[in-house]
């Protein structure tokens, strides 16, 4: 009796995988809905950079580094959709994707020429807006990470697909805001308007790599999708250039994630000293008013200000010797008041400063009047023997024939008085001997001298 062969067994997770491979296949596949033809025919339209787009680009600069100046990302947003900046670097990964040389040179230039306007226009704005002080939204575009890089290829992706589809969406706008290509160049601006170069580096730096990397995203879907290509007559030069690309690429990414390590690094280590420092910086009366967590040259400090009981120096140190044992290279740094005895003593040493500050202000105030006092006393007493400067002039107006006028106050003694008196003295120099018109004259004068000095005993003596 002949035996039925055996069924072969077949494992029910191959027989499961042959039923959803189809569906998965179909339900995934993005080549049968591609068209090729319309979506090269669009980007090339894009690429080009002049007239309307020009202007256009302008504005959209300019409202983004307003938004950017206050901070206002729903602005930075308003103007990141109206602005044409895809077109030339999806032209430039298209151009990589299908051997179109001439498509990659005209999207560099066009490209080379958008950044220069979007960085002079921001930089105009910048230079002219009263608001110095970079804003949060600055900052943030300042150091790119491998984040970004992820960002721009997720976004390149997305609008590659998009933009090959049979049926036409509107996606690019969204891509366009996701991978944020206008605020690193406004930024530029800014840092080229204050002379910042770290703040435009950096910016340029993040606007290059978003661009390459969706570019990158443009050219690995269109060879995926088997878009048409165009022959090089040297393969050998088609290498060259493909190679070239990838450099460029590696270039570019390699920094971004070097960045993006240290950023990762420093927000674990901030991380572990913040629970350190909740867990250890305790003390009886004392409270925590300031903690900041910095970072120079890659190395974690931590600044402290205290309040109330004075902390020991012993207990200081044990603080940093924790510290250190979480994060090796991290440095302590603490303010706080003095002791409250030194306090005490500081502060009655400041009184007593005070006090004796007073009571030498008070003599030397004493001094200056008496000081005053003498110098009135003086200014009173020589009031009275001084005589005018201008009389001297005032007498040669009394007569033509005067030649030389003498004026002073002379100390005069008689022997019938026991005290010296200083009178007037005026001695005048006549040009000629006296006769008898000018006997009178001197009669005159000399009335006229006691009348002017208001004094009796004015001697004058003529020559």
């Amino acid at each position: 009796m002949e035996t039925a062969p055996e069924t072969p067994r077949v494992n029910p997770f191959t027989r499961i995988l042959a039923i959803l491979r189809p569906i998965v296949v179909d339900r995934l596949s993005i080549v049968d809905l591609a068209e090729p033809e319309s979506t090269i025919a669009g980007i090339q339209k894009d690429i080009e950079f002049k007239g309307f787009n020009v202007w256009i680009l302008g504005f959209a600069i300019v409202i983004a580094s307003i938004g950017l100046n206050v901070d206002s990302t729903a602005v930075v947003i308003g103007a990141m959709l109206i602005s044409p900046l895809m077109g030339p670097i999806m032209g430039f990964g298209l151009g990589v994707g299908i051997n179109d040389l001439s498509m990659v040179r005209k999207s560099v230039l066009n490209l080379g020429v958008a950044a220069g306007i979007s960085i002079a226009a921001s930089a105009v704005y910048f230079l002219i807006s009263p608001l110095d002080a970079p804003s949060n939204e600055l900052f943030a575009r300042t150091n790119p990470t491998l984040l970004d890089v992820l960002i721009a290829l997720f976004g390149g992706l997305t609008g590659i697909l998009a933009g090959s589809r049979k049926e036409k969406n509107n996606v690019i706008p969204g891509v366009a805001i996701a991978t944020a290509l206008m605020p690193p160049l406004c930024t530029a601006g800014f840092g080229l308007a204050h002379g910042d170069w770290h703040f435009f580096l950096g910016a340029f730096y993040l606007f290059l790599i978003n661009a390459i990397l969706i570019a990158t995203a443009t050219t690995l879907v269109v060879r995926y999708l088997r878009f048409p290509m165009v022959t090089l007559p040297d393969a050998t030069k088609e290498r060259k250039y493909k190679r070239y690309f990838a450099l460029a690429l590696l270039a570019l990414v390699l920094p971004s994630g070097w960045i993006f390590y240290r950023t990762v690094t420093e927000g674990i280590h901030s991380g572990q000293i913040t629970e350190y420092l909740t867990e250890h910086v305790r003390y009886p009366g004392m409270e925590v008013v300031k903690q900041e967590i910095g970072y120079a040259d890659g190395h974690p400090h931590v600044d402290l200000v205290l309040l109330g009981e004075h902390v020991p120096d012993a207990l200081l140190s044990e603080w940093q010797s924790g510290l250190v044992g979480v994060v090796a290279d991290a440095t302590l740094k603490v303010v706080q008041n003095q002791p409250s005895d030194a306090g005490l003593d500081e502060m009655q040493r400041l009184v007593d400063l005070y006090s004796a500050g007073r009571s030498d202000l008070a003599d030397r105030d004493a001094e200056i009047r008496r000081l005053n006092d003498e110098l009135a006393a003086t200014r009173s007493a020589l009031d009275g023997e001084l005589l005018p400067n201008s009389l001297p002039g005032e007498v040669l107006l009394q007569d033509p024939g005067i030649l030389e006028v003498h004026a002073g106050m002379v100390a005069e003694r008689r022997r019938s008085n026991e005290s010296s008196e200083r009178v007037p003295w005026v001695d005048i120099v006549w040009d000629v001997d006296s006769t008898p018109e000018r006997m009178a004259a001197q009669i005159r004068i000399a009335e006229w001298l006691r009348l002017r000095l208001q004094r009796e005993d004015v001697r004058v003596k003529h020559h």
